[in-house]
């Protein structure tokens, strides 16, 4: 009797003891898991806070356009472009007496929006603080222009109407060509839906600009010529109007007032 309740006794204790340890074993494993959380933690913040940093270092490099076309005397007296610079942006412009602001969205082709860029920094148009208005000859019958560019905390804006610099008369075009062809984009489009009989006029009025390199990207305008080539529905002068520019075009009788380098 007295063996086995030692051997009772002895199989409890080796029981608790076996238990013991194994939970002793447990604890260590769990506070070394939680220690190497807490290093792999501890790594990844500074690579976390670099990223976000070069991740705020890129958004504050990024640098946006804007032009703004003002003449209460002209038919169409507001234009205003906003670019980011992937060349994707807006354009707002009045007509007529109303106070509408009609509001387009715009994607620039890549190399516009990268002759854009090259105009503005063969400039130092952020870090310049140069007067491009011409001193001798005023023109603001003829409307005032205002180019901006921002990037980050840098942000310059300058006015004139008439200037001598060579890119930045260019950019005026470049701005006022994008303007000219995302308005008539605009205008056949409502043609096609709304008034037809009106689509040959739009389109004429659209041939006019092309021939007086006024539209900046003429490649752009491929696909709506296209389509109403192709419709039946339209008349047949329009779709001959359509056809004969869709032709020159790809042919490159008509320049664009990108100069190209």
């Amino acid at each position: 009797m007295r063996m086995d309740r030692m051997s009772g006794i002895d199989f409890n204790y080796l029981s608790c003891s076996f238990l013991f340890e194994v939970l002793k074993r447990m604890r260590a494993n769990c506070l070394t898991s939680v220690f190497l959380v807490l290093l792999l933690a501890a790594d990844s913040a500074p690579a976390t806070q670099q990223s976000r940093g070069l991740a705020g270092a890129s958004d504050a490099s990024e640098i946006a356009y804007s032009y703004k076309f003002e003449n209460p005397r002209f038919y169409i007296p507001l234009i205003e472009i906003d670019l980011d610079s992937n060349g994707t942006g807006q354009l707002r412009f009045k007509r007529g007496e109303s106070d509408e602001v009609l509001d387009l969205k715009l994607k620039l082709l890549p190399a516009t929006i990268s002759r854009i860029r090259e105009l503005f920094e063969a400039t130092s148009f952020l870090g310049a603080d140069t007067d491009y208005q011409d001193k001798k000859h005023q023109f603001p019958h003829m409307g005032w222009m205002t180019l901006g560019a921002r990037q980050g905390a840098k942000e310059r804006k300058v006015r004139f109407n008439y200037t001598t610099n060579v890119q930045i008369k260019e950019l005026a075009e470049v701005f006022r060509g994008i303007a000219s062809q995302e308005i008539a984009l605009f205008d056949i489009d409502n043609a096609e839906r709304y008034q037809p009989l009106d689509l040959p006029k739009q389109l004429e009025i659209l041939a006019n600009d092309l021939g007086l390199e006024r539209i900046t990207e003429p490649e752009r305008l491929l696909t709506a010529l296209n389509e109403i080539a192709t419709d039946d529905t339209q008349a047949l002068i329009a779709r001959n109007l359509a056809r004969k520019l869709v032709e020159s075009i790809k042919k490159g009788k008509f320049k664009s007032p990108v100069k190209r380098q």
